[in-house]
């Protein structure tokens, strides 16, 4: 016989791993132990606001063997290491990321303008956009207009010092006014495509290509969490 806190339990899992089935996500086993060439999730310290997820299990990406490629529709397309990276003009801009499931928190991000990675590449003029492909098997689309935002980032430090494995190391996009959803990280290749193109979550779920941020209401983690109306767009505080 087992205790009542023991069948809630097995049917807890017992619905999350047909919640995993359903939609086609590997279902972690009862018996996994962390595994140090896997990036955690672990929640602590200053970042403890910032939720962690993948979508599949990150390999940690070691920085001497990274480069970022750069290809699709573009007239140059190249391989970029971070030190390369690093030498475009160094932005730096405190951020709010904001996520469909209604929690935000803020950072101060460094990195550049994906304007100046594109006066090297040249992205082709049927270019519509770009998909990110990341390090655990994550995909996103970002269109031009967005790409070219002045708030839009590919960061390489968070709070001044450099991404963590969980945070996105060695490269993410921020970009503040759309949904966490559309800000991919540990990110290693950038393709120029010529049409919009379905991001993972987006083939998963009912949320939309566009992924700005819509009117509605926030949980900054940051502050409390406590319940704030927001109106669409970057949340600037």
């Amino acid at each position: 016989m087992i205790s009542r806190r023991s069948f809630l339990g097995r049917l807890g899992f017992s619905l999350a791993a047909w919640a995993l089935r359903a939609l086609n996500l590997p279902l972690a086993k009862a018996d996994d132990v962390p595994d140090p060439d896997f990036a955690a999730k672990t929640r602590s310290g200053k970042y403890r606001q910032f939720y962690i997820n993948y979508w599949k299990p990150l390999r940690r990406i070691r920085a001497e063997s990274w480069a970022l490629q750069v290809d699709g529709l573009c007239e140059q397309p190249q391989t970029f290491t971070l030190d390369n990276l690093k030498t475009l003009p160094v932005k730096t801009q405190t951020s709010r990321l904001k996520c469909v499931e209604c929690w935000s928190a803020k950072a101060e991000w460094q990195g550049f303008r994906i304007s100046d990675l594109e006066k090297i590449v040249l992205p082709l003029p049927e270019s519509a956009g770009a998909v990110f492909h990341c390090g655990d098997d994550y995909s996103e689309y970002l269109d031009r207009e967005s790409l070219n935002n002045n708030r839009t980032l590919l960061a390489y430090s968070m709070d001044g010092v450099p991404l963590s494995d969980e945070h996105g190391f060695p490269l993410r996009v921020i970009v503040p006014f759309k949904y966490g959803y559309k800000n991919p990280k540990a990110i290693l290749r950038m393709e120029y495509v010529s049409q919009p193109v379905s991001g993972t979550w987006s083939k998963i779920g009912p949320y939309s290509i566009d992924g700005t941020i819509l009117p509605g209401y926030d949980h900054p983690l940051d502050k409390g969490g406590i319940r704030r109306k927001i109106y669409g767009g970057e949340i600037f505080d």
